[in-house]
């Protein structure tokens, strides 16, 4: 399956990581994968993406292992779990952050001993290292300027966002702010966090649901649609306009139980991790980024040294191309809810709609 391509402003460079980049190609490097969350499917399917494509690699002699910690959201566990894996010598770190601010004291060491560290999934600013980040801030644009079209810009809405102080979370909720900032006669009710949990989201919608009489839409982030749905079905009430999620679920549901259910579905791909890697083994193998790869930071634009990834793909009953919410999204691809689902032939329910970068859109990254 192929993932969305990169964007390309920026500058090629980020000081001493292109250095510690450059060590001679070899076939045996060891690297560490710490993820900083495990607490729901998309995580799941998340490492499992690392591991399948790390088979692939030890099996064509590429890397020796891929060393895989996972911490429940604890700053202090990953920060352990990253000093062992420094310990046992490994060439490269791959790191989804539990913080974004959590990690310098630990970024030094490993840069100290000429280890190559690669921010991976969710954000974080770093001097010296890369991030092979997804591109929250378009995900959430996206989400948010299909409901205003389906709402004809005006009506009342409420949001189900993420994880608090994740900064994926904050960088969706600020895009959604900018768009829905346009729109005066929009009105946001509410916005509570849903944790990336359907049960939690069933739980604040069914409060919502009581709270308020007149929901015209519902903005929801990520794997949690389902929720909505299970709170609108045990109040009785019609579903509303609402965005949608990637799993196949989801998908299913919206095509053999609720047709004429008015969503979308943008997805924030699991192998994300394998394009990371992928780039990971690139960069150890000494290879530098062309010009005008390599882009701001999310969280600091001032540090080019982020490689981000847009969704792979963009879900409507129809596919819409053309769609305003599609204006300046080159990158992913807009397909019909039945293509969405025939993609998920054979795959369990609580799987994601997926996809990574082909061998030869990474290789199109890098200088010759």
């Amino acid at each position: 399956m192929v993932a969305a391509a990169m964007l390309s402003t920026g500058l090629a460079g980020c000081g001493s990581a292109t250095t510690a980049a450059s060590t001679p190609a070899k076939k045996d490097f060891v690297i560490g994968f710490d993820n900083g969350y495990i607490g729901n499917t998309w995580r799941a399917q998340y490492v499992a993406d690392a591991k399948q494509e790390a088979a692939k690699l030890e099996k064509q002699g590429v890397i020796s292992r891929l060393i895989i910690e996972n911490t429940d959201d604890n700053v202090a566990t990953q920060l352990s779990q990253l000093n062992s894996m420094i310990n046992e010598g490994v060439n490269a770190l791959m790191i989804d952050p539990v913080s974004p601010t959590s990690l310098g004291p630990i970024i030094n060491r490993a840069l100290a001993k000429h280890i190559l560290v690669v921010i991976t999934n969710d954000p974080a600013a770093y001097a010296h290292t890369y991030a092979v980040v997804g591109n929250n801030y378009a995900f959430w644009q996206i989400e948010a300027k299909w409901i205003t079209e389906q709402l004809h810009s005006k009506g009342n809405i409420v949001e189900i966002t993420g994880l608090p102080g994740n900064t994926a979370d904050t960088l969706r909720i600020n895009a959604a702010n900018a768009v829905l900032s346009h729109y005066p006669n929009i009105h946001v009710l509410a916005s509570v966090p849903g944790k990336w949990d359907p049960a939690v989201a069933e739980s604040d919608m069914s409060t919502l649901l009581s709270t308020y009489k007149s929901i015209n839409g519902v903005l929801e982030q990520d794997v949690m649609a389902g929720g909505v749905i299970q709170a609108y079905k045990a109040a009785g009430r019609p579903l509303p306009i609402m965005t949608g999620d990637y799993t196949f679920h989801f998908l299913r549901e919206w095509a053999d139980t609720y047709p004429s259910l008015n969503s979308i579905g943008v997805d924030y791909q699991p192998g994300i991790v394998i394009d990371a890697l992928k780039i990971t083994v690139q960069l150890l193998e000494g290879k530098h980024f062309k010009p005008g790869v390599l882009q701001g930071n999310p969280i600091n634009p001032s540090l080019k040294n982020a490689v981000l990834v847009n969704a792979a793909y963009v879900v409507t009953k129809h596919a819409e191309p053309n769609a305003p919410w599609m204006q300046g999204i080159t990158d992913s691809k807009a397909i019909s809810l039945k293509e969405a689902v025939a993609l998920g032939q054979g795959k369990p329910a609580s799987d994601s709609l997926d996809g990574w970068m082909s061998n030869a859109e990474v290789n199109a990254l890098f200088q010759k």
